[in-house]
């Protein structure tokens, strides 16, 4: 039976994670309970004594953002995000009459999220301009979604290799993933500007979105085929049985 919190949250995590849509988490707080052990934490979530919340000025909506005292901060995050898909090229301004027929710009909105350290100390306010996909038709916007995906078991099991062998391990991240993944010629999308941050004498204009950007439905597939092209590109090869995996 599980003593400790982490252990009381490996527990769960193993047993009902699988069964959970992750989009539809929500933080909870289980620190005051005596008893850690996963059937107390469910009784408790049961009865109503244990509530999941969100913490909605961690993560404000736009207009919220805006009214609050921290709005430069989020409007520097908003112009970062701009200056992002402006130097990665990730689209192009084209007057409505450019625009092909049959297509419709997709509509976008701007996202607060707010980055914090090990102290819970804000260190960001970033602010993507996410794409509302959910207007985009399989096989008339995108072709395929899928993306590859590690699994847990391959992380312990390289961890434990470099243990065994005395290897060195490095851990990197891509900043703003998704806007380097290359559009295929027959999925280059439209998308209107961001709200409060239109061109000046340009505000009717839209993106033609050369990359990918967040909320497109196959932007984590594009990005799986721009990053497989580079990495085999400087001479990795790809596991046959974990296509997760290169080696050199």
């Amino acid at each position: 039976m599980p003593s400790t919190l982490d252990d009381c949250m490996s527990a769960f995590l193993s047993e009902f994670v699988p069964f959970i849509d992750s989009h539809s988490l929500l933080p909870i707080d289980i620190s005051d309970l005596c008893d850690f052990s996963v059937d107390s934490v469910l009784s408790a979530i049961t009865n109503g004594s244990l509530e999941p919340s969100a913490d909605l000025d961690n993560d404000p909506l736009w207009a919220k953002a805006m009214a609050s005292p921290e709005h430069e901060f989020w409007t520097a995050g908003a112009c970062d995000e701009i200056h992002s898909l402006e130097n990665l090229q990730v689209f192009t301004l084209i007057s409505h009459s450019e625009l092909p027929k049959g297509k419709r710009p997709l509509k976008g909105k701007l996202v607060c999220k707010c980055k914090r350290d090990d102290t819970s100390k804000v260190v960001r306010y970033k602010v993507p301009y996410i794409a509302k996909g959910f207007a985009q038709r399989a096989g008339i916007n995108y072709d395929k979604t899928t993306a590859l995906t590690a699994w847990l078991e391959l992380f312990q099991s390289i961890a434990h290799l470099a243990a065994a062998l005395d290897w060195d391990l490095h851990q990197f991240d891509i900043k703003t993933v998704f806007l380097h993944g290359i559009l295929p010629s027959e999925e280059v999308a439209y998308m209107e500007q961001p709200p409060g941050f239109e061109v000046p004498s340009k505000e009717d204009w839209i993106f033609q979105l050369l990359k990918s950007i967040y909320g497109m439905k196959q932007a984590s597939h594009i990005w799986n085929i721009t990053f497989n092209k580079a990495i085999t590109a400087w001479g990795f090869e790809q596991l046959p049985c974990e296509w997760c995996v290169y080696h050199c």
